[in-house]
C-alpha cells in the first residue's frame, strides 16, 4: 500500500510541475486472452451494455473508443475512455454500473430480464485478466486533428511507448513536433496525440497517430511526402534537404528514448457518440 500511494504521490507532483498547461485523464483497460471466435460476441456486448450504461445518469466521459489489437505483441482489444477530471473517473465506474443495473431492473419481460443478467455477467467475464492504466494528456499536444475529421470510421491506429532518459514531456512533444504535426499538416494522417504515464502499469510516453486505412499508414511510413520530394536533390544518391525544425524535433527525440519501447497497431472497432447516445460501430449505418 506504501509503494502504491508513494507511486501516486511522484505522479501528482510530476504533473503538478507542468500545472501551466491544461491536464486531462485516459482510462486505458487492457482486455487479454480473448479468442477469434469470441471476437464477434465481445463486440456485440460491449456495444450493447455501453448503450445502456448511456441511458440514466449522466456519465462524465468525454470520449470513449474501443480498438482491437492488429499487430504487435499482447492484448485483444484495448478501450480508451477520456476525463477531464480524476474525479469524473472515479465517479462515472459507479454510473456505468448503477444505470445497466437500473435498465435490468426496470425490464418487466421475466425472461429478457434473466437473459440481460446473464449476458452482462458474460461480458464482465471478459476483464478476468484484464490490466489497466491512468494517463494524463497536455491541451496543446492531447490531440491534432484535421478539419473534419470522420471517426466513424475503421481508421487505423498506430501506437508508440516510451520511456524517457530525461524529462517526459519534452520527449512527447518532440514526437509531436517531429511526426504527429507535420503529418496532419499535411495529410498523411487524420489525427495524433501524445499522453503520459499517471497510474497503473504502462510506458512512461505513449504517442499515437490515426491514418484512414491500412493502405493508408503503410503509405505514411514508406513513402515521402510531397513536400519531402521537392526538397530532394541528386548527390550522387537521391537525398533530402531535412526541414530543421522537424530534424532538430527527431534528434531530441531519440536522444530521450531509453530502453526498449512497444510498437501496436489497433483497428477502431467504435465509439461513444454523445450526441446521439449510443456506442457507435465504425462506419456508415452501422
Amino acid at each position: 500500500m506504501k509503494k502504491i500511494f508513494f507511486t501516486f504521490l511522484i505522479a501528482i507532483l510530476y504533473f503538478t510541475s507542468y500545472g501551466q498547461e491544461k491536464l486531462t485523464f485516459e482510462s486505458a483497460t487492457y482486455f487479454h486472452n480473448i479468442s477469434a471466435n469470441e471476437v464477434p460476441r465481445f463486440i456485440e456486448l460491449y456495444k450493447k451494455f455501453t448503450d445502456m450504461s448511456l441511458i440514466g445518469e449522466k456519465r462524465t466521459i468525454t470520449g470513449e473508443f474501443l480498438f482491437r489489437h492488429w499487430y504487435g505483441s499482447g492484448h485483444t482489444f484495448v478501450a480508451y475512455q477520456q476525463y477531464e477530471t480524476m474525479d469524473d473517473y472515479h465517479k462515472d465506474s459507479g454510473l456505468i454500473n448503477t444505470n445497466i443495473r437500473k435498465q435490468i431492473e426496470a425490464t418487466e419481460n421475466k425472461k429478457e430480464k434473466e437473459m440481460l443478467a446473464k449476458e452482462w455477467g458474460e461480458l464482465k467475464a471478459f476483464w478476468d485478466g484484464h490490466t489497466d492504466e491512468i494517463r494524463g494528456a497536455y491541451e496543446k499536444t492531447a490531440m491534432l486533428t484535421i478539419d473534419n475529421v470522420d471517426f466513424d470510421t475503421p481508421f487505423v491506429m498506430s501506437v508508440g511507448r516510451y520511456n524517457s532518459s530525461g524529462s517526459m514531456s519534452k520527449l512527447g512533444n518532440a514526437f509531436f513536433d517531429w511526426s504527429i504535426k507535420p503529418g496532419v499538416t499535411k495529410g498523411t494522417s487524420i489525427a495524433g496525440g501524445v499522453t503520459y504515464h499517471y497510474m497503473g502499469s504502462g510506458h512512461e510516453v505513449e504517442v499515437w497517430q490515426c491514418f484512414n486505412s491500412l493502405v493508408d499508414f503503410a503509405k505514411a511510413v514508406s513513402t515521402p511526402s510531397k513536400e519531402d520530394r521537392e526538397r530532394l536533390t541528386f548527390n550522387g544518391p537521391l537525398q533530402s534537404k531535412p526541414d530543421e525544425t522537424t530534424d532538430e524535433a527527431r534528434k531530441t527525440f531519440w536522444s530521450l528514448v531509453e530502453g526498449g519501447h512497444e510498437d501496436q497497431i489497433y483497428l477502431h472497432i467504435g465509439n461513444v457518440n454523445l450526441d446521439k447516445g449510443i456506442f457507435d460501430l465504425a462506419g456508415v449505418d452501422r
